[in-house]
Formats: C-alpha cells, sequence, structure tokens
C-alpha cells in the first residue's frame, strides 16, 4: 500500500501549527532550527521594466543539502535585458549568520533582509553582482491552508511553503558588469522550510505565477515519489486587485503539452494547460511558447565529490520559463441569474499577457 502526503488544510490544522486564517509577520521569521535535516530559505523574484530580472535567495543550505549542519548564505541571479545570465554565491561563516524568529530578518555576512509581509528592503552581494531593493506588496500575504504537506502518519516530516508577497512592487539598483542600474518593477516573494529530503518524497513540480489586469494567480503541481502513489499537489491562488478570491487548489487540473528534450538529458513540456473551477468561477490557463530563461543540475549546488556520487544515482534539474499566457476567468450564472444578463460575480474577462514558471525535477 502506497503511502500518503496529508495536507494540512482546516481549522484543526492551524490549531495545531499555532495558526490563525490571516497571515501573521513572525510567519516570514525563521520557522526550522538551522540543524542537520533541516533547511530553509527566502526567495524574491523581480521583474524589471527594463527588461532585466533579479532572483535573489537566503538560505541555511541548499536544497539538496539538509543533512549538513548550517552552511548559510545568499545567491543572487541577475538575468540582464539582452538575456545573458550572471550568477552568483556567497557562503558565510555560520558565526556571519543571523536570522529573526518574530519577523523577516535574514543576515548573511554583508547581505540582509527584513521586512513585515507589507515592505521589505533587501541588500544582496555575491561576487561582483549586488541588488539594493525595496518590495511593496500589492496582494496580501497568503497560505494554503497551514502551508505544511506531511510526508508521514505521525506529521513529523514536512515540507512548507508560505508565499508572503504574491505580487508586489519593486524599486532600487542592480549593480552588474561594474556599473549600477536603476530598475523598477515587479516583486513576487516566498519561504520554505522543512526537514524532509525533497529528493525521497517528490519527484518533481511546476510552480509558476502571473498578474494581468486586476488579476494575480499561484498555482503549482507536485508530483510525489512512488512510495507515495505518485500523488498530485495541487497549489492554486486567485485574486483580483488586493482581494484573494480563493485559495483552494484540490479543482486544479494541469496537463502537459507534448515534451522537448533538453541537452542536460531532461526534458520539458511545450507548454501547460490548467483548469480550475469552484462554485461561482472557471479559471483555463494556458501558457505556451516558453523560453527557456535558467537551467542548471541541483548537483552543482554540492561539495564536487557529492556532485560525483550524485550524477551515478540521479540528474535533479532545474528549468524556468517565461511563457505567453492566455488567461479566462468566467463567473458561472447565480441563483435567479438568467444568461442573458449580467452573471453572478462580474463578467467574463480574457487576457494574453506573459508568465514565468518553473519545473523542478528531483530524482
Amino acid at each position: 500500500m502506497s503511502k500518503r502526503v496529508i495536507f494540512s488544510s482546516g481549522p484543526e490544522a492551524l490549531q495545531r501549527e499555532g495558526l490563525s486564517e490571516t497571515p501573521e509577520v513572525w510567519e516570514d521569521g525563521l520557522r526550522a532550527e538551522p540543524k542537520a535535516g533541516n533547511f530553509e530559505w527566502w526567495y524574491f523574484d523581480s521583474q524589471f521594466e527594463d527588461g532585466s530580472t533579479a532572483v535573489v535567495v537566503f538560505f541555511t543550505k541548499t536544497i539538496l543539502d539538509r543533512q549538513s549542519r548550517l552552511k548559510p548564505g545568499v545567491s543572487l541571479t541577475i538575468t540582464r535585458p539582452d538575456g545573458q545570465k550572471l550568477s552568483a554565491t556567497n557562503l558565510v561563516p555560520p558565526t556571519d549568520f543571523s536570522t529573526s524568529k518574530e519577523r523577516c530578518y535574514v543576515r548573511a555576512g554583508e547581505s540582509w533582509v527584513r521586512g513585515d509581509l507589507c515592505n521589505y528592503e533587501l541588500h544582496a552581494k555575491a561576487g561582483e553582482l549586488s541588488a539594493q531593493l525595496d518590495v511593496t506588496a500589492l496582494v496580501p500575504a497568503w497560505r494554503p491552508g497551514a502551508g505544511k504537506n506531511y510526508y508521514n502518519e505521525e506529521m513529523t516530516r514536512y515540507f512548507a511553503w508560505f508565499p508572503a508577497i504574491p505580487h508586489g512592487m519593486v524599486d532600487g539598483h542592480l549593480i552588474y558588469d561594474g556599473k549600477v542600474h536603476p530598475v523598477k518593477g515587479t516583486c513576487y516573494h516566498d519561504h520554505n522550510w522543512g526537514n524532509v529530503g525533497l529528493n525521497d518524497v517528490l519527484s518533481h513540480w511546476y510552480r509558476g505565477r502571473a498578474h494581468l489586469g486586476d488579476y494575480t494567480i499561484i498555482f503549482a503541481e507536485m508530483t510525489a515519489t512512488q512510495p507515495y502513489g505518485a500523488q498530485k499537489i495541487p497549489v492554486f491562488m486567485l485574486a483580483k486587485g488586493n482581494q484573494v478570491l480563493s485559495g483552494d487548489g484540490g479543482p486544479l487540473r494541469l496537463e502537459e503539452l507534448d515534451f522537448i528534450a533538453d541537452p542536460s538529458g531532461r526534458s520539458y513540456p511545450e507548454g501547460l494547460k490548467l483548469e480550475w473551477e469552484n462554485e461561482s468561477l472557471r479559471v483555463r490557463i494556458k501558457l505556451c511558447e516558453p523560453k527557456l530563461i535558467d537551467s542548471f543540475s541541483l548537483l552543482d549546488l554540492l561539495p564536487a565529490w557529492q556532485r560525483v556520487v550524485g550524477k551515478i544515482v540521479a540528474n535533479p534539474y532545474y528549468f524556468r520559463f517565461k511563457a505567453d499566457l492566455d488567461l479566462q476567468v468566467d463567473p458561472k450564472p447565480g441563483p435567479g441569474d438568467h444568461q442573458a444578463e449580467k452573471p453572478s460575480g462580474g463578467r467574463p474577462t480574457r487576457s494574453e499577457s506573459q508568465a514565468l514558471y518553473e519545473l523542478i525535477w528531483l530524482r
């Protein structure tokens, strides 16, 4: 019999985790003691009006190295307007790393981030790259249920996810190519932590987000490993303006289009179709013509000797895409509505834009 993934949803799950319905500032602070077996990271992904992007990650240890003791640092990846990627990671001694449990505050050497779910300031420096950014939330912090999935019946082995800023504004400057580049645009921030080997419990995952018009969307589909029956773990958030319309991932259905071979030996689909529906709304999303904007082996994050051993048994890989997005939101007629009249919940909306999403192969 397959093991099961346990979703932490409902009032009992919130009570067990000491959470309220509305996320609180302390939830973006340190959540997992940085001892062997635990991991944690704070992720900031910005897109700027000049066509550049910046991804900043503060971490207690890298994604495949949770069994080590504290190995903290910060990574900074800048994609220039011409599409060239510049990336660097700065590991710091444990004595040069500090965090807070009261709010988001992480310091890794010269780099730091602090914030309160509404406003964040960060300074990241790695190699010859630097980012100084101020972020303001436009969509409030959200989490799927209690924000955890458990991987044993005792509910002691888990992976947690907290989108602290589903969509926000950002401005500041980047330093690359020896020059200061003022930037302005949008930002997404989330926070992950856990105590289970992700490559032990997850085969792969898709995770993406988009903002167009008044709508903000976050979606994810994680596929568990065979011992868990390849169970699908869906996540979905739909917001209009600063109001979250729904955070129920259960109805989400994701379809992969034809796969494309990659020189890495892995593959990825040439597009995705997603459908989500509840009693008042039907949402249809199509992501096509994906442009690969980043890819690397997760083994590159490990020490050299571990990379050699790892390649014998696995090929974990990360892909990040920017794709054309077709979004259709159809309110359903409510009681007393007539087809010829305005449906309850508003008018049908169809928009085209672009979206970011990622595919991570963990095995």
